[in-house]
């Protein structure tokens, strides 16, 4: 029964939940933020949960399967509506206001009602500030494969990146089950490191980082280019790509550095991937020993 408890309280992210992954509004002005799940939400309850920053998770609305009355907090309401795929939860915030920025995730139980599933959040950030494009640079390496996409100086300071590759007919999706890829987020930096297939210049030059930014009308496509020399563009939506080890600087150049991933900087983005398969590792086997007790109980 202790092990049963223990892993009742575990949640899980999903794929299969879609939310958006940001949301920006001006203070006071009514906001939506959508969700949709694969379950019949006439059978099945959802929850509405907020995270502020150095914040737990909290609920802030609660909708029952059926026709049952909600439970929201002042100030949300949640409806749900039939689509294409499965049912769609809206969670409205009336008057939001700074203190509401935050992430927001819909959930729901699975079906032996012990795990919980999330989606992957949506970040609303509430702020008169106007967004800011962010500025993306591609590092590449042929000799080891690896190409680095890093976006910052951007705001909100959250967007999707994704990587694709032309396979001689067009741009298609990478299959990250095949090709190695890598998310990383730090201090207002997202980074994305890749592992191609094949080595060559040919080769890493057929990948494209693709942004996804709330100043973007539609995702924004960045090829790599091996040819360009290193540097940045603050603000720029133009990529730049350059070599991931620093070239010296000539004795006579007196102009500033203007590549924007520092040394010291990018020895710290290595380090972070380090320290997230680690963690991953760790956490695979701590619930593959729980899992194994509750298997060997049951049997």
């Amino acid at each position: 029964m202790l092990i049963r408890h223990y892993y009742s309280i575990v949640g899980f992210a999903s794929s299969q939940i879609k939310q958006n992954p940001v949301v920006m509004t001006k203070i006071n002005r009514v906001v939506r933020i959508e969700c949709e799940v694969p379950i019949n939400l006439n059978d099945n309850p959802l929850h509405w949960y907020r995270r502020v920053k150095n914040g737990a998770l909290h609920r802030v609305s609660y909708l029952p399967a059926g026709s049952g009355k909600q439970e929201s907090e002042t100030g949300f309401t949640a409806t749900k509506t039939a689509s294409g795929t499965g049912y769609k939860s809206v969670l409205s915030v009336s008057k939001p206001k700074p203190d509401d920025t935050g992430d927001y995730y819909c959930a729901y139980w699975d079906s032996s009602g012990w795990v919980k599933i999330f989606g992957s959040g949506t970040r609303l950030i509430v702020s008169d500030r106007r967004t800011a494009h962010p500025s993306v640079t591609i590092y590449h390496n042929p000799k080891n494969r690896e190409l680095l996409c890093v976006a910052r100086n951007m705001f909100p300071d959250v967007l999707r990146m994704t990587w694709q590759k032309n396979d001689g007919s067009g741009l298609k999706d990478v299959d990250q089950k095949t090709v190695p890829t890598t998310i990383q987020e730090m201090k207002g930096t997202l980074s994305s490191l890749i592992i191609s297939d094949k080595n060559g210049t040919e080769e890493l030059e057929k990948y494209v980082c693709l942004v996804d930014h709330e100043s973007y009308q539609k995702p924004e496509p960045f090829p790599v280019q091996v040819s360009t020399k290193a540097g940045g563009n603050e603000n720029s939506r133009e990529a730049v790509s350059g070599q991931v080890t620093c070239q010296p600087k000539k004795s006579n150049d007196s102009s500033p550095d203007t590549d924007p991933i520092k040394k010291s900087e990018l020895l710290t983005v290595s380090l972070s991937y380090c320290m997230l398969i680690l963690k991953s590792l760790t956490y695979f086997g701590i619930m593959s020993v729980i899992i194994y007790k509750r298997s060997s109980q049951t049997s």
